[in-house]
Parts: structure tokens; sequence; C-alpha cells
């Protein structure tokens, strides 16, 4: 069994590429108002919001950061700074390498997806 997050979003098809690309994960299941991508530790739902929902989201270039919520997902990449152009690329924005900390053999960062939505990117901080 994998552990599972759902991600309310306005724009399934764009968020489906979007942390497919960023996040390194798969594709394995897309309809009209839903996608599911997966790694090997866990799966991640795309979820269309209500029409009436999201009428009243508006999206900003770049995204305005939705940071009022309870829950914010990580993903591990191979490299913060490889990670970088691939999110900016796709609409999304990453923390100045600056504001990167280390706890627990990680290094972090915060991002936004292209809805706003913040995420962390981890990386290894341990020497190669």
């Amino acid at each position: 069994m994998k552990a599972e997050a759902v991600v309310y979003v306005k724009d399934v098809a764009r968020m489906c590429a979007f942390y497919e690309r960023c996040a390194g994960m798969t594709v394995v299941e897309t309809a009209e108002h839903y996608a599911v991508l997966e790694s090997d530790a866990w799966t991640l739902s795309l979820v269309a919001v209500p029409d009436a929902i999201a009428a009243t989201i508006e999206l900003a270039v770049p995204p305005r950061r939705r940071e009022a919520a309870a829950i914010k997902l990580a993903f591990a990449v191979a490299s913060i700074d490889a990670a970088r152009p691939i999110v900016a690329g796709l609409g999304g924005e990453v923390d100045r390498a600056e504001t990167t900390w280390d706890f627990r053999g990680l290094r972090r960062v915060n991002a936004s997806d292209p809805e706003g939505n913040v995420f962390g990117l981890l990386e290894s901080s341990a020497p190669a």
C-alpha cells in the first residue's frame, strides 16, 4: 500500500504535466476531471475543483501563493538546482537559493506550482 495525497486544481492537464515532470512521477490514469500519478512510494491524485469554485480562483503569472493550507507536499529530486528550470518552464516558481535549509539529512526549499499551491523540493544534503 502507498501513501496518497490529493490536490484540488483548476487545470488538471497542466497540473498533471507539471507534477509528472517536476516530481518524476508516472501518470497512471487520466479522465476529464482527474489524473492519478504514482512513484514507488506514493500516489498523487489531481482532482478538478467544481466549475463554480474554479470560477472564483484567479491564476496569476507568477503564481500567487496559497500558503494558508494545513498540508504541504514535498518531492524528492536528484538536484534542486536542476529542478529550477523545469519548474519555471512549466509555470511554477522555486524560492531563491539562499532560502534553502538543511534538516535531517535533506536540503529543502519551497516552491509553488502554476496554480500557487506551495510544495517542497528535497535533495540529499549528504556529501556525494
